[in-house]
């Protein structure tokens, strides 16, 4: 695994769907988004809503990095052109947010002439209201970033293949900690911090969520860890939604049993979600259109429709990342175009929890698409005393 190749490939795949759609440049704001084209991750969870940390993409040649001022040597190992990042959200600059956004626009606006790109098309991602009018006011042609970052994301590189694989090694490991950890008595809390301490011991970053629930917590679906203890017989069910190595996610979900004796219809909700996640798993291959995936999911009991979880599946690399792949027959779902490619990597998920029952499962797999068929990336074995 080579970082250096690694970080190339990822700005040359964006680089690729910007020309495709006659975008001339990107300007990207979101931790994860200036990450994937730069390999740069300065102080991400506080980034993500202070607007300190930026970066301007070309459709050809290197980004100039905008970088928070006294981290400006993060960026310079990397790239020749680093500037000091603008302060214009008005928690920094007040009353003279709008001058300073100004100022910012001005900057952006005179990279893009330079480049020969300006009354091209300029991908931006999230910004503020002073942001987006101060490059509105300057008459810069706006589009959507999200579109050719997410079509360059879907297809996994080998050296992504194998943080992949690290991320989930991580996760394994801070699992088996959690898992050996449930005994009557022990908090939601404590639980998460066991894995979150084996997790960053290992070189994983952080949890996007905090989806632990025990017990009665389990039904519906969607309580984050607090201060419940658990109790014989209680189910442990959690999403580790977890950040690892080099920002590379491991997003699975295993539920767990504190004691020996499960109820029939923990065992049954245990079952259905098992059985759904590995068929429709099965199933996936390189040439799988969306629509017949659509047609022809794995059948479940209608007891569990009623809360059964957002998505089929969705891709997952440095983030939950396209396909979403609804329920086809959910209220509003958007109707997806195209078709399993080699190298996507997919988490299939299901909850099982009936309406007005104590209990809920939630499983879920990394699955890697192969020209031999789908492969598993997560190994964590599943509870055998619920199948």
């Amino acid at each position: 695994m080579d970082l250096e190749r690694l970080r190339g490939d990822r700005l040359r795949k964006v680089q690729v769907e910007m020309r495709a759609r006659d975008v001339g440049a990107l300007l990207l704001t979101d931790p994860i988004n200036i990450r994937y084209v730069t390999g740069i991750s300065v102080m991400p969870l506080w980034s993500a809503t202070n607007l300190a940390h930026y970066v301007l993409a070309p459709a050809e040649g290197s980004p100039v990095v905008f970088e928070y001022a006294r981290a400006k040597f993060r960026a310079e190992e990397f790239f020749s052109d680093v500037r000091s990042a603008h302060y214009w959200q008005a928690r920094f600059a007040e009353e003279m947010a709008a001058e300073r956004s100004g100022e910012w626009a001005a900057e952006i606006k005179d990279v893009l002439r330079q480049w020969g790109v300006v009354d091209a098309k300029l991908g931006v991602d999230c910004l503020d209201y002073h942001g987006f009018s101060a490059l509105r006011e300057l008459g810069l042609r706006l589009a959507d970033a999200d579109d050719p970052l997410q079509a360059a994301r879907i297809i996994k590189t080998a050296d992504e293949i194998e943080l992949l694989k690290q991320s989930a090694a991580v996760c394994e490991a801070a699992l088996y900690d959690l898992e050996q950890s449930i005994r009557p008595g022990v908090s939601e809390h404590e639980l998460l911090g066991v894995f979150y301490h084996k997790m960053l011991s290992l070189g994983g970053e952080h949890c996007f969520s905090r989806l632990l629930s025990t017990g009665h917590k389990t039904n519906p679906w969607f309580h984050e860890a607090g201060s419940k203890l658990v109790r014989p017989g209680d189910l442990v069910a959690f999403d580790t939604d977890m950040t690892g190595p080099e920002g590379y996610v491991c997003d699975i979900s295993r539920t767990f049993l504190c004691g020996e004796n499960p109820t029939s219809v923990q065992k049954e909700a245990y079952r259905v979600a098992h059985e759904f996640i590995h068929e429709l798993a099965g199933r996936l291959q390189p040439g799988l259109s969306y629509a017949e995936l659509a047609e022809t999911l794995p059948k479940y009991p209608d007891a569990y429709r009623g809360q059964r979880y957002s998505f089929v599946l969705h891709g997952v690399g440095m983030d939950d990342e396209s396909p979403f792949f609804p329920y086809p027959d959910d209220p509003g779902a958007v109707k997806l175009d195209g078709e399993f490619k080699e190298n996507m990597v997919v988490s299939v998920e299901f909850y099982a929890g009936k309406v007005g029952e104590q209990d809920g499962v939630k499983l879920e797999d990394e699955v890697w698409i192969t020209t031999e068929g789908s492969v598993m990336l997560s190994l964590y074995p599943y509870e055998e005393r619920l199948l």
